[in-house]
């Protein structure tokens, strides 16, 4: 097994050496806010987490995700990472990616391709540094998943958009318990259509995928396999093809020697410290790390206050301290435990204790917090 530290990224989000300095969370990358501007989705995938479809209206106005950006650039945030939903079908999308640009982030997008018209990836190419597409196993698996024959045949065709301006782009493929064999197949149609790489993401059970692939999550065992296949992969296609393949997991040796990066001190110097990656939810609400994380734990909603307020009262509350106290309990327990590997932020979500559910949290102040106008039709929201 490796020695070195296997940094993962939220879905999608843009690994470069340049950008790991100074960072001290396991994203292994600049700080990065993930923002799902809209639940619209052409598709309606059985592993989605976000229980996106085609019937789906919640979506959040441009200059609130302005301004919730510019907060953001403001805590130390240094990449977005726009999700949705399928992201191609919120308007908005170019003077979102525009705004982050302006304010020196990096910009990466996760979409299923299947939209990737000229029209729309003219629109978006100027102001985007990578391109995520979701690309989960052979053919009959991919579009099964989505429930739509030759999805994957079309999404391949409509790289050729990426391709012509030369933007970078890479696949996601979502790790179940039952998938690690095709994760040569994927590899292979990255090297065959320009992929510069493969992110092994596995599968969050939150949203429909509770509901449809309940028992599919992959386990200890599963994740070191793939974590074995993609060392093999990339010895045998790195240096053909240049196609670099990633595993979202940790094994235990890992989290042996890296506690340090898992485990932040406390108090923490801000939020990045808690919160690598920062999630911001169609209806508004923001999380740390990932969505199973259960909502006593979350920030609040942009609707009622600004990122930068929200932020101060999190990192004031006792929700931010029980956090690291789930993030140390977590570390003890695989350290001193026999699972072979781990998907770290789930391993956190699973271990927030009962004394977790009722956290109390101080109030907003008043001064100098402008409401930021009234809340959209909000759906059904996420739980954890």
């Amino acid at each position: 097994m490796a020695e070195s530290f296997a940094p993962w990224t939220a879905p999608g989000a843009i690994a470069r050496p340049a950008l790991q300095s100074g960072c001290g969370g396991p994203t292994g990358v600049a700080p990065i806010i993930q923002l799902h501007p809209t639940r619209l989705c052409n598709l309606a995938c059985a592993h989605c987490y976000t229980s996106s479809g085609p019937r789906e209206t919640q979506q959040l106005p441009l200059p609130l995700l302005r301004a919730v950006l510019d907060d953001a650039a403001a805590l130390g945030y240094r990449q977005l990472a726009v999700s949705g939903g399928e992201p191609l079908l919120y308007e908005a999308l170019p003077g979102l990616l525009q705004h982050a640009r302006r304010l020196g982030m990096l910009t990466s997008l996760t979409s299923n391709g299947l939209l990737l018209s000229p029209q729309r990836w003219a629109a978006i190419a100027p102001h985007l540094d990578r391109l995520a597409i979701s690309v989960d196993g052979r053919e009959a698996t991919h579009d099964a998943l989505r429930g739509q024959a030759g999805a994957l045949a079309r999404t391949l065709r409509l790289l050729a958009q990426p391709r012509a301006t030369g933007t970078p782009f890479g696949f996601i493929f979502t790790l179940t318990q039952h998938n690690v064999d095709e994760l040569e197949d994927v590899v292979g149609l990255a090297a065959a259509h320009g992929a510069q790489g493969v992110q092994v993401h596995p599968l969050t059970l939150h949203g429909r995928a509770r509901e449809t692939l309940a028992g599919a999550r992959p386990d200890g065992q599963e994740l070191l396999a793939a974590i074995v296949e993609a060392q093999r992969l990339a010895q045998a296609l790195q240096t053909r093809s240049g196609v670099r393949v990633q595993v979202d997991a940790l094994s235990q040796d890992q989290i042996l020697a890296h506690r340090e990066r898992l485990v932040p001190a406390w108090p923490a110097p801000g939020l990045t410290a808690l919160a690598p990656v920062l999630v911001l939810q169609s209806d508004g609400q923001l999380l740390p790390l990932t969505h199973e994380l259960p909502r006593a734990l979350w920030l609040g909603s942009v609707h009622e206050a600004p990122l930068k307020a929200l932020a101060a009262r999190w990192l004031h509350s006792s929700a931010s301290r029980r956090l690291v106290q789930a993030l140390e309990r977590t570390w003890q327990a695989l350290a001193e435990g026999a699972q072979p590997a781990a998907y770290w932020y789930d391993e956190v979500a699973a271990r927030v204790g009962p004394a977790e559910v009722h956290v109390p949290v101080p109030p907003l102040p008043s001064r100098g917090l402008m409401p930021r106008g009234p809340a959209l039709a909000q759906g059904r929201a996420a739980q954890a």
